[in-house]
């Protein structure tokens, strides 16, 4: 006949293992899933350049998956077509050289050593869409005379890239559009 604590005990051994191992899968998966409406996601925005405004660059850094979703919106047109590449890095990677490399990809490359992707994904053009455009105002610069939007876009649909999963999420930038 078995005792009866030492059957609770073996039984409360084997729940714990299969919670602890619940959570440890629930854990993984969280770290492959991207979440760019995240609070712990950082967003930079970039609208400008030495040289007046220019396409708007959306980035998204993930630090603990050490990965970057940049969003492009096109300021050549009132279409403002969205198109995004999500960049991954070596698990070894700085939170330092993730900063290094992003400001390069938007100044003048201050950073000649700065950690290059190990891989690189282009989002699918279907999965980037524009959901809205709202003027807010006009503006003259000593570059030229611009039409400012708030625009609303979408990223959705995105299949498994590599080891991610890119969650759907809608966001906001500012395009500048020259007017003259």
């Amino acid at each position: 006949m078995n005792h009866p604590k030492k059957s609770l005990c073996c039984f409360i051994a084997i729940l714990t293992t299969c919670v602890s191992s619940a959570y440890s899968e629930e854990s993984l998966e969280n770290d492959k899933m991207l979440d760019a409406s995240s609070k712990q996601t950082e967003k930079l925005e970039v609208g400008s350049s030495l040289v007046g405004y220019r396409d708007t660059l959306v980035f998204y850094t993930f630090k603990k998956q050490k990965a970057v979703l940049r969003v492009l919106i096109d300021n050549k047109s009132k279409k403002f077509p969205v198109a995004a590449q999500l960049y991954v890095f070596e698990d070894s990677v700085s939170e330092d050289g993730l900063k290094k490399w992003l400001n390069n990809q938007h100044s003048d490359g201050l950073f000649p050593d700065v950690p290059e992707p190990v891989a690189t994904h282009k989002i699918p053009a279907d999965s980037c869409n524009l959901k809205s455009q709202k003027l807010i105002d006009h503006s003259k610069e000593s570059f030229g005379e611009y039409d400012n939007y708030s625009v609303t876009f979408k990223i959705s649909g995105v299949k498994e890239i590599g080891d991610f999963s890119i969650k759907d999420f809608t966001d906001k930038a500012t395009v500048h559009l020259k007017t003259e």
